[in-house]
Parts: C-alpha cells; sequence; structure tokens
C-alpha cells in the first residue's frame, strides 16, 4: 500500500506549462523569424482548418474536465487519483486533455499562419510524454494493476 505522500504521480513539470512555453516560443520565433503557411489556392483553408482544430481541442479539454469532475477527480497529475475514468473522452484516448492541448497550438498556429506553432506541437509532445505520461501510466499501473493494463489493451495512448 502506498502511503498518501507516494499516491500521485511523479509529475515535476505541468501539462499547460509545458504547452504554453512551446506556444510562447513558437510566437517568438514566428516574429523572430517569420515562417507563414500560406495557401495560394485556398487562402482562407488554413484559418478554417486552425478554427476547426481549436475547436477539437477545446472540446477535448472542456469535455475531459467535465468527466474529471463528475468522479471528483483534479486534472492536476500531482494529485492522487482515486479511480479510473474509463467513459466520456477516456474512452477514446487516455490523454484526451493533453491531445486536446495539441489540437489547441496546432490550431493557433493554422489560424494566424505560423508554422512555428505546427512545428513545435511533435517536439512538445514528446517532451510531454517522457516527462508527464510516462510518469503517469507507471503511478496508474502501480495504483490499479490489472484494470489499468486492461484499459491499456483496450484504449490507445493518443486517439
Amino acid at each position: 500500500m502506498e502511503s498518501a505522500a507516494d499516491d500521485r504521480a511523479d509529475v515535476r513539470v505541468l501539462p499547460p506549462v509545458l504547452f504554453l512555453v512551446s506556444l510562447c516560443v513558437g510566437l517568438l520565433l514566428g516574429w523572430l523569424a517569420p515562417l507563414r503557411i500560406l495557401s495560394a489556392e485556398h487562402p482562407r483553408l488554413p484559418l478554417a482548418l486552425g478554427l476547426t482544430a481549436l475547436a477539437f481541442g477545446l472540446g477535448a479539454v472542456a469535455w475531459s474536465l467535465v468527466w474529471m469532475r463528475r468522479t471528483e477527480q483534479d486534472p492536476d497529475p500531482r494529485k492522487p487519483t482515486p479511480s479510473l475514468i474509463a467513459a466520456g473522452p477516456f474512452r477514446f484516448s487516455r490523454n484526451p486533455i493533453y491531445l486536446g492541448m495539441a489540437l489547441l497550438e496546432a490550431g493557433i498556429g493554422l489560424a494566424i499562419g505560423n508554422a512555428w506553432l505546427l512545428l513545435l506541437v511533435p517536439p512538445t509532445i514528446a517532451i510531454l510524454v517522457r516527462t508527464v505520461v510516462e510518469r503517469e501510466e507507471a503511478y496508474l499501473a502501480r495504483k490499479f494493476g490489472e484494470p489499468y493494463a486492461r484499459y491499456c489493451e483496450q484504449v490507445r495512448r493518443w486517439l
């Protein structure tokens, strides 16, 4: 049995902070060395795709937070997880909030035509996986054992 101090994932970086830093770096790079997203044939296409990604990203984050609150879970990965959520958005992705955050960053990049933001999404996700997701998964495997292993077999990490 874990002590109260051990009943949490060993997460040191909050995911929203990671995405915020990535967003700021992308905006700064876009200002210092613009790398534009343009479509000569369909000039409004990047904006339309960006707004769509923003809508899906906001929807994924909001839907996930609603389910977390319904089940009395704290979205802060440094807090204990009292139970597994396998319903709502968590039946499609084990990390719908992080997926939503990635869509938000990509959507902003597309909407404002800043390719740096799109280019920063994959490395941001890679850092997120190493510093947050793997630690959360280790904690959940320790805490929930076989039920969590079955959940992982049924639901992908992202989509």
